[in-house]
C-alpha cells in the first residue's frame, strides 16, 4: 500500500505541476527563459565587473548587449522582407518536364488552366510574404501578450543577473551546511552546461546560416541571405527547425524558376545541411555539454510543447540538461540522471566492471 500511495502522490504532484505551468505560462515562460539566459550571460557580466565596473553597470551592459542583438535580428528580417519584390516575374509561362506534366494533370482534373495556376501560386506566395512582413513589423506593437512577456523577460533577466549572488546565498540558507560543497558544484555545473549549450547553439546557427546562404547562391535562388538566415534561426527549434525554414525558399524556387528541379535541389540542399547539423555540428559543438539521449530529448520536446508551447520546445533541452545535473548530484535521483543521459557518455564515465569467478 505504501508503494501505491507514493505512486499516486507522485503522479498527482506531476499532474498538478504540469497544470499549474500550463495555466501560468504567460508568466512562467519569460521567467524560465530569463533564468536560462542569465546563466549563459553570467560569465560576460563577471568579466565586465573585473574591469572595475560596479554590479549595476555590468548588468545594464549585459542586458543591453542582448537587446541590441535581438533588435539587430528584428531589423534585419524587416528590411530584407521589405526589400523583397512581391511581383514575381521570373516564373516561366511554359514549363517542361515534370512541372509541365503536373500542370496538365491539374488542368485535366480541375479544369484550371496554366495561367490560372501561375496566378494562384503568385498570389499565394505574395500573401505569405505580406503576412510575414506584417507579422515581423507589427508583432511588438500589435501583440499585447508578446509585449507583456518581453517586458517581464527583460526585467527578470536584469534582476537575475543583478541579484545572482543574493540568490546563491538564499540557496545556501535553504540547504544544510553539509550540502554546501555539493550545492556549489551543482550550481557551477549548471552554469557551464547552460552557457555551453546557448553559445554552442549560437555558433551552430552562424555556421548553418553560412551553409544555407552558400547553397542557395550556388542554386541561383534570389534573397538567399534572407532565406538562409531565417532557416538557421529556426534551428532554435530542435530537429525540425531547419526543415521548416526550407519551406519558404522551396516555394519561392517553385514559382520563380522554370523547372521544378530547382525546388528539389533546394530541398536536397537543406536535407544535406540538416544532416551535417544533426550529425556533425550539434554533437561536436553542443553535445559536449548537453548529454541527453535522443529518446529523452524527443519526450522533453513533446512535453515542453504541450505544457509551455513554442517556448517549451525551445528550452526543453537546456532544462533537461539542468535536470540531469541535479539528478547526478542527488543520490536518490542518480538512476533518473542515468536514464535521460547519453548511454555512450555514461558508459565512458563509469565503465562497467564484471567479476569473473576463479576456477
Amino acid at each position: 500500500m505504501s508503494f501505491t500511495v507514493n505512486y499516486f502522490y507522485i503522479l498527482a504532484s506531476i499532474m498538478l505541476t504540469g497544470y499549474f505551468l500550463a495555466i501560468s505560462k504567460t508568466l512562467f515562460n519569460p521567467l524560465l527563459t530569463a533564468f536560462l539566459l542569465a546563466l549563459a550571460l553570467k560569465p560576460l557580466a563577471t568579466k565586465i565587473e573585473q574591469l572595475k565596473i560596479p554590479r549595476l553597470g555590468s548588468t545594464l551592459v549585459t542586458v543591453l548587449f542582448f537587446i541590441l542583438i535581438f533588435l539587430g535580428l528584428l531589423i534585419f528580417f524587416s528590411t530584407q522582407l521589405g526589400r523583397m519584390n512581391f511581383e514575381v516575374n521570373t516564373f516561366g509561362e511554359n514549363l517542361n518536364g515534370i512541372s509541365g506534366k503536373i500542370q496538365n494533370w491539374i488542368t485535366e482534373l480541375s479544369g484550371i488552366n496554366s495561367a490560372q495556376q501561375i496566378a494562384f501560386l503568385k498570389n499565394s506566395f505574395n500573401n505569405i510574404l505580406q503576412n510575414s512582413t506584417s507579422f515581423i513589423n507589427h508583432t511588438l506593437s500589435a501583440t499585447t501578450g508578446f509585449l507583456t512577456s518581453f517586458v517581464i523577460f527583460i526585467i527578470s533577466l536584469f534582476f537575475f543577473l543583478y541579484y545572482r549572488a543574493f540568490l546563491v546565498h538564499f540557496l545556501y540558507k535553504i540547504f544544510s551546511p553539509v550540502y554546501h560543497l555539493r550545492l556549489a558544484h551543482t550550481l557551477q555545473k549548471m552554469q557551464i552546461v547552460v552557457s555551453g549549450y546557448i553559445f554552442g547553439l549560437s555558433l551552430v546557427i552562424v555556421i548553418v546560416a553560412i551553409l544555407n546562404i552558400i547553397g542557395l547562391l550556388l542554386l541561383g535562388i534570389e534573397h538567399a541571405v534572407l532565406f538562409g538566415v531565417l532557416a538557421a534561426v529556426l534551428t532554435l527549434i530542435p530537429y525540425i527547425g531547419i526543415l521548416l525554414g526550407a519551406l519558404l525558399p522551396t516555394l519561392f524556387a517553385l514559382i520563380t524558376k522554370d523547372s521544378v528541379w530547382y525546388s528539389l535541389a533546394v530541398v536536397m540542399t537543406f536535407m544535406f545541411i540538416q544532416f551535417l547539423e544533426g550529425n556533425v555540428l550539434t554533437p561536436n559543438i553542443v553535445g559536449r555539454q548537453v548529454r541527453i539521449n535522443p529518446f529523452a530529448a524527443i519526450l522533453g520536446l513533446l512535453i515542453g510543447g504541450m505544457i509551455l508551447g513554442l517556448i517549451g520546445v525551445m528550452v526543453a533541452l537546456p532544462v533537461l540538461a539542468i535536470c540531469k545535473v541535479i539528478c547526478d548530484e542527488v543520490v536518490d535521483l542518480q538512476p533518473v540522471g542515468y536514464l535521460i543521459g547519453s548511454e555512450t557518455a555514461e558508459c565512458a564515465q563509469k565503465p562497467l566492471k564484471t567479476k569473473t569467478r576463479k576456477k
